[in-house]
């Protein structure tokens, strides 16, 4: 789990200025220092943040500005989950798997969830308000049935701060899963709910494989003494496997993965695997940081910035308290501003603008001009919009305009960039 960032982003690189003033062999060397130096630390970020973790994750495309243009910065997540809502010991549903799963021998195109850490294909009305974990195969009534439990403990998903509960199907159609995941969710009893329990069970369509991943499942003795069943059993109860040494025993465990695949009808093969968590949450789950070096920037999904030279940011996200994510946005700067322009309708520097791409990201953009009275002769919201040395539909006197970028920030009003546009008839 990644707490800061490493001390290597805060490289300082040779200014352009600086190098421009030395030797041709000395300013060829120190660029190609400089390059070499990006580009260790682009490795660095590729090893501690692996490209796979970025899938689902993206702090948008790179931008290109003037300097001082205030840039909008959001990063999306696209796996967010639908969150759902259970009574203490109760079940929910029928909610839709979104393919055909066999289970036992029979087909499903629904599944319910309970609270305790399990979901079914059947109803079982009878089993809500049971909590006492119960070792699998079990034919009492009250017990669940026709259930993968992941592990079945008595949970409580209606303290402060659900849903805890949520799930999501993923993946491209013939090749899909349904996740189902307890996020952070207590433990019942007074002593236990500081412990936190995040699992997900996986369906996974074709093989009928079922995946079933723990992030943290804490022991907590002073509630059921700790017991908990991680297993499946059929429709009736007299059928039923669970993980070896997990059959309503008391035990813990940490980042473990474990499938259950089908071998005949009514038979599993349990086997560990490597643990997997898949990225799904509510949105309400989502902590966002951003980050200039390794200054934090930001806690919120989107941030606005107004950078004088090109400048990359790190978007991070943590999910259930301990997956997270990176990915990183370029905002390029182009020092270079026009200092006149000569609108003759020849179709060549016509207009005075200032460069901001994508236009959708620059939405806190003012740009205002002066004339040598302080009077405003042009103002816009638009990065698009460009002065073609008219106000009010009457052309102005050529001579020196002054122009302005401001950028609104709580009620507040700053300057980000200015400088001077000769207009030229």
């Amino acid at each position: 789990m990644v707490t800061i960032i490493p001390n290597v982003f805060r490289i300082s690189y040779f200014p352009s200025h600086f190098i421009s003033h030395l030797s041709p062999l000395t300013s060829h060397v120190l660029r190609l220092t400089s390059y070499v130096l990006r580009l260790t630390s682009y490795l660095l970020l590729l090893t501690l943040f692996p490209l796979n973790l970025f899938a689902q994750f993206d702090a948008g495309p790179n931008d290109t500005i003037n300097p001082g243009v205030p840039v909008t910065l959001t990063t999306t997540y696209g796996l967010i989950g639908e969150g759902v809502t259970i009574d203490d010991n109760g079940v929910e549903g029928p909610f839709p798997i979104g393919f055909s799963f066999s289970f036992f021998g029979n087909v499903y195109t629904q599944f319910y969830i309970g609270a305790n850490g399990w979901i079914s294909f059947s109803p079982n009305p009878n089993a809500k308000g049971i909590r006492n974990a119960f070792a699998v195969p079990n034919t009492a009534d009250y017990n669940p049935k026709n259930c993968i439990l992941g592990p079945f403990q008595d949970l409580n998903p209606l303290q402060a701060g659900g849903p805890f509960i949520y799930y999501r199907t993923i993946g491209p159609d013939l090749n899909q899963s349904l996740v189902v995941m307890w996020c952070q969710t207590p433990l019942y009893g007074n002593s236990c709910r500081d412990s936190l329990v995040t699992l997900q069970i996986v369906l996974n369509e074709g093989g009928n494989t079922i995946e079933n991943h723990l992030m943290n499942k804490p022991s907590c003795p002073e509630w059921n003494d700790n017991l908990a069943t991680m297993g499946v059993q059929n429709e009736t109860g007299f059928i039923g496997y669970a993980v070896p040494g997990r059959n309503a025993t008391s035990w813990s465990a940490r980042m473990e993965g474990w499938m259950y695949t089908p071998t005949s009808i009514d038979s599993f093969q349990i086997a560990q695997i490597q643990y997997d968590l898949q990225p799904i949450l509510p949105g309400e789950k989502v902590v966002y940081r951003w980050y200039q070096g390794a200054e934090q920037i930001s806690s919120q999904q989107s941030v606005v910035v107004t950078p004088k030279e090109t400048t990359t940011y790190y978007a991070f996200i943590t999910l259930c308290d301990g997956q997270e994510f990176m990915d990183s946005v370029t905002v390029f700067v182009i020092p270079y501003i026009p200092t006149a322009f000569t609108p003759n309708g020849d179709g060549l520097n016509d207009e005075f603008r200032i460069i901001g791409l994508p236009p959708e990201n620059i939405t806190e953009f003012h740009l205002q001009v002066f004339n040598r009275w302080g009077e405003v002769v042009f103002s816009t919201l638009n990065i698009e919009d460009g002065w073609d040395g008219t106000l009010q539909g009457e052309d102005c006197p050529g001579g020196l305009y002054v122009w302005a970028i401001f950028y609104k920030e709580n009620d507040k009003h700053s300057v980000t960039n200015k400088g001077t546009i000769m207009l030229i008839r």
